[in-house]
């Protein structure tokens, strides 16, 4: 996705939205001198990332902040470019997350994400799969285009990699089999096995066609 973006000059500022325990944002910072501010709701994660960030001695460029699409703590029009790595794909408040980015967007910025999506067309009995899986809502590659000029983007690249998505919960499952003892112990025997379930579902629908992934970007449009 960075080689997708327009050059990324010192003086760049970027968001990463879910940021998680932080390695995109470290790598950017370390690779392009730039700052870089993770938004993460999660405390466990946050405190991970800013422990390898104050080792790093990245301080200076990279800033961990609480709060998620319902609470963004940034001036509008202050990043350049906005990474939503598959942070769509989890949550239903999809269009609240487009009017939510563009408000802390300078004019013109992009905004580039991975997303899980269900395709154009559905089988009802890939409906009723779709409705199992733990995510909140899954939407088209047509519903994001839509959505996001509602909240006053345009749509700039779109590239399709399903192929991927298959292998990907086909590998992730494997993983959680061969390490079911352990993540039983620290979770619950109930919740490793509706993951190892999910990710066959997920493997399924990617091979069917029903689900998709891909990696699309939008430009902010002045409101």
């Amino acid at each position: 996705m960075l080689k997708l973006l327009p050059r990324i000059k010192r003086a760049t500022k970027i968001l990463i939205l879910q940021a998680g325990f932080g390695t995109s944002a470290r790598y950017i910072a370390e690779t392009h001198n730039c700052k870089v501010y993770c938004l993460n709701d999660n405390k466990v994660q946050n405190k991970f990332n800013q422990e390898q960030i104050d080792a790093a001695e990245l301080s200076k460029l990279v800033y961990v902040e609480y709060g998620d699409v319902d609470y963004m703590p940034y001036d509008p029009e202050t990043f350049d470019f906005v990474i939503a790595q598959d942070s769509f794909s989890i949550t239903a408040k999809k269009r609240q997350m487009f009017r939510a980015i563009h408000r802390v967007m300078k004019p013109e910025a992009r905004l580039i994400f991975s997303a899980i999506m269900r395709g154009e067309k559905v089988t009802d009995a890939a409906e009723a799969k779709i409705a199992e899986l733990p995510v909140e809502e899954l939407i088209t590659a047509t519903d994001y285009d839509t959505d996001a000029r509602r909240g006053f983007f345009q749509q700039i690249y779109h590239t399709d990699l399903s192929e991927n998505l298959g292998i990907h919960f086909e590998k992730l499952g494997q993983a959680l089999e061969s390490n079911k003892d352990e993540l039983v112990a620290a979770s619950s025997k109930r919740f490793v096995t509706e993951r190892i379930k999910a990710c066959a579902t997920f493997q399924e629908l990617a091979v069917s066609g029903d689900v998709k992934w891909g990696i699309m970007m939008f430009q902010k449009l002045n409101s």
